[in-house]
């Protein structure tokens, strides 16, 4: 009965969230990807690497231009520094830098060109863009500068007309990593650069939010996402491969999520309690209802504050890919408010 429900759930959100034809074609150079900009009150741009050497472990860029008023995962309002419409929200993220959120002013401590160019934050972040996407970070704890080379592979997570749009597009990067006091490293590999604009007029009931991303080579990446509502109602169930070689496909039969184990209870700069996952396990079957992918994973607790309303990490995993053990380390966003 699960599920049929489960069936029956999908199909009224693919209803609603028409990425359904999106999925599967290569990246469109017409996409949007401004700043907010008329009745488009918010606009993020992110960037996440994931499984670097330690100490570091993971590296993201979470910024948000605007304020989500109405989606409560991804909202703050006690946070907010001047207005919602003129704050700036950055979280830097990795092992060593932890503990930088900020909310920055965007009429004084931002710049932001209107085709999303040339992005600055404060004295912490710029990012340029052209046929690559150049990056230079000074968070606490870390000196980051990565050249990015995105690829035409492309992943749609929400296509809401004239409401919300979410896209992640497949990059491979070179990047240099110093954390403070210590010795530079160096990485290369798969990332992503992500894009989403929304209203902020217009309510998203999202209790529960995760997104997961596996480098499972140096030309597969695996994205899990899973969004929850009141009651536990499922949004979105769905696993993304983008294959250099086979292109990208979308899955979400027989999507299971399940926590082991949770960390010790963190508490959000706004008070919320929250348990982060110390063990877990996710899987989907392909189209044929074999199985796809199954992941173990192990958090290696170190969440950092800032992925919208919640946190985002690092876990060590094993598992299975299309009948073939797997092994590494995963990048984790988690928000359960």
């Amino acid at each position: 009965m699960s599920s049929l429900l489960d069936r029956v759930l999908q199909h009224t959100g693919n209803l609603v969230n028409r990425i359904g034809p999106l999925n599967g074609a290569p990246y469109d150079p017409a996409l949007p990807s401004h700043p907010p900009t008329g009745g488009w009150g918010v606009a993020h741009y992110g960037i996440m690497v994931p499984d670097l050497p330690a100490p570091v472990n993971f590296f993201d860029v979470i910024s948000l231009f605007g304020t989500a008023k109405r989606i409560r995962a991804y909202s703050v309002p006690s946070l907010v520094r001047t207005t919602p419409e003129d704050s700036a929200w950055l979280l830097l993220g990795s092992a060593v830098s932890r503990d930088n959120f900020r909310p920055y002013s965007i009429a004084d401590d931002c710049t932001v060109t209107e085709d999303a160019s040339d992005i600055r934050i404060g004295d912490v972040l710029r990012i340029r863009r052209d046929h690559e996407i150049t990056v230079h970070a000074r968070p606490d704890g870390l000196t980051a500068d990565l050249v990015l080379r995105p690829t035409e592979h492309i992943s749609h997570f929400a296509h809401l007309p004239g409401v919300y749009d979410h896209w992640s597009r497949l990059c491979e990067y070179e990047g240099t990593f110093t954390p403070d006091g210590g010795e530079p490293i160096t990485s290369s590999g798969l990332c992503t650069w992500e894009y989403a604009r929304g209203r902020t007029d217009v309510p998203l009931p999202i209790r529960f939010f995760t997104y997961q991303i596996l480098n499972i080579s140096d030309r597969v990446q695996v994205l899990m996402t899973e969004l929850l509502g009141p009651a536990g109602i499922p949004f979105q169930r769905m696993v993304f491969v983008r294959d250099l070689d086979r292109g990208t496909a979308t899955y979400t039969r027989g999507f299971v999520n399940t926590v082991h184990r949770r960390l010790p209870t963190h508490t959000t700069p706004d008070g919320a309690a929250m348990e982060l996952p110390a063990e877990f396990t996710w899987s989907v079957n392909d189209d044929d209802g074999r199985e796809l992918i199954t992941v173990h994973g192990v958090a290696r607790d170190d969440f950092a504050y800032g992925m919208a309303a919640g946190f985002a990490g690092s876990y060590d995993y094993t598992g299975r890919y299309l009948g073939t053990e797997i092994a590494g380390g995963g990048y984790i966003e988690w928000i359960d408010r």
